[in-house]
């Protein structure tokens, strides 16, 4: 699995990042997380609002989410895999 936090490098975006590679290395789920601060590939993939969480290419949410929604938005990715 890849998950990509993409976002314009701000302290939210950043925040985000550490969240994601915090769930996926506790729950041990076979990912990639990178991050992303190109605000261009927001432009690309059609996201009006940072940060951006694109998993397998695909646009998960982009906002704010609070942290039980975000592991659940990765547990249910995972479990697909």
């Amino acid at each position: 699995m890849k998950i990509r936090v993409v976002g314009s490098g701000c302290a939210t975006c950043s925040m985000l990042h550490e969240k994601v590679k915090k769930i996926v290395s506790e729950n041990k789920i076979e990912a990639k997380v990178e991050y992303v601060k190109d605000i261009s590939e927001l432009i690309n993939l059609g996201v009006m609002s940072s940060p951006a969480l694109v998993i397998d290419g695909e646009v998960a949410f982009s906002g704010h989410v609070s942290d039980s929604e975000l592991k659940e938005i990765i547990f249910e990715k995972a479990k697909k895999k």
